[in-house]
């Protein structure tokens, strides 16, 4: 029994129940503890064929998926040199073996995230790098900036990418980043969606003017004029339906997460997000729904599930405590604190089940039955979150395994 089973089996029924709705209340839609922990193979063989079915159900299937990386949580703290070593060797990989997209951050005053406070000078250094590959950013605390400066870098970057950008946009939601915008903090959704029609319009080639210095306006046009007529959008959503329909509304993309999702719920966002897109006049098919999905791919489930174990649950530590500390700071609502012991083991819970079914983690026989599962649910993209603390070599080594799923779907939809 793992160090984790033996202080689990301690907790009466009691405390085992308050630890579920603790890790609900966060996103984690977790099983029961006693299910998590039950005898049964460590390696997620519960929700996976034999691997030649498994296989053989992909090579035969009709559906299709795209594989994109995607950057979120590296430590800015280090002092060392080759922070964007992994940036930049895996974008480089990723443009070589033909994934859909590289996406970076918005992330401020956090050691979870500090390597991104800005994804479109990130993003510029990665168009100058690669060919092919999609440049995104996600996401783009819309609130906590002026649309034109937003529409100027990124027209920069489009025409440093020969016209390969797509931004996604969030209306932020830690307290501390609104130091840069604090008057838009209580209506940053609203913000959000007011400022991307800006943004567009800018991006159109339309003159919108502005407030200038003693009462004055100023009409203005966002030069240098991009390469792409259209700037591809997506928004980011935590889960809210409204944020879903209102995407479809306007015709953009939904960039989202699988916390506190299962593939029942996604679902049925997905089908409220086309249902929208179709009553607003869009293509109902044409939008694309991304999901974001911690990956790390190896030969082993065992193996894989013991190398990203210390670190996934560091991660989920800090996840944790960030957004409690998001919240207290907020004057929406009150949270109760935790201890480190407290969070340590929410953390150890999230993770089983996060390693189970709700992340890119294991062998591709078993990635596989995630990825079905998740078209099934009407994903169009996942995007492979790889840089939740595992060392660089070890990461880059296992895109290889990533890169023969990517290829599984590829074949389904060249055919």
């Amino acid at each position: 029994m793992s160090k984790f089973s033996e202080r689990v089996a301690t907790l009466s029924s009691e405390q085992r129940r308050l630890l579920e709705i603790q890790l609900r209340k966060k996103g984690f839609a977790t099983p029961s503890v006693a299910q998590t922990t039950a005898a049964s193979p460590v390696d997620g063989s519960s929700l996976e064929q034999p691997a030649t079915e498994a296989l053989a159900a992909v090579q035969s299937g009709i559906g299709s998926m795209h594989f994109s990386l995607f950057f979120f949580s590296d430590d800015g703290e280090r002092t060392t040199e080759g922070k964007y070593e992994l940036l930049l060797a895996s974008a480089r990989f990723a443009d070589r073996h033909g994934f859909a997209a590289v996406w970076t951050p918005e992330r401020h005053f956090q050691d979870f995230g500090g390597l991104y406070p800005n994804p479109s000078v990130l993003s510029a250094a990665l168009a100058v790098i690669t060919e092919r590959i999609q440049i995104r950013a996600g996401s783009i605390a819309l609130p906590l900036h002026h649309p034109l400066r937003v529409a100027e870098e990124w027209a920069v970057v489009d025409n440093l990418s020969n016209g390969r950008i797509g931004i996604s946009l969030a209306s932020g939601w830690h307290a501390s980043d609104f130091v840069l915008s604090p008057q838009a903090y209580h209506q940053r959704k609203e913000v959000m969606f007011r400022d991307l029609e800006i943004i567009r319009r800018l991006w159109a080639g339309e003159a919108i003017t502005f407030p200038g210095v003693n009462e004055t306006e100023v009409a203005v046009k966002v030069l240098p004029r991009p390469v792409q007529p259209h700037l591809p959008v997506w928004i980011t959503s935590a889960g809210n339906p409204d944020t879903w329909m209102r995407a479809g509304k306007i015709g953009a993309n939904v960039l989202t997460g699988m916390q506190g999702e299962t593939f029942e719920s996604l679902r049925k966002k997905v089908d409220l997000y086309r249902r929208s897109r179709a009553e607003h006049g869009h293509d109902a098919e044409a939008g694309q729904v991304t999901l974001m999905l911690h990956t790390f791919l190896g030969e082993d489930n065992d193996a894989v599930k013991e190398t990203v174990r210390p670190a996934l649950i560091e991660y989920m530590k800090v996840f944790l405590k960030q957004s409690e500390n998001g919240a207290r700071r907020s004057v929406e609502r009150r949270v109760d604190s935790h201890t480190d012991e407290e969070n340590e083991l929410r953390a150890a819970v999230a993770f089983e089940y996060y390693f189970k079914q709700n992340a890119l983690l294991g062998t591709v026989e078993k990635c596989a039955t995630m990825i079905d599962n998740l078209i099934g649910s009407g994903i169009d993209e996942v995007a492979c979150l790889i840089d939740f603390g595992l060392e660089t070599r070890m990461v880059l080594e296992s895109l290889r395994y990533l890169n023969e799923l990517k290829e599984l779907y590829s074949q389904r939809e060249s055919r």
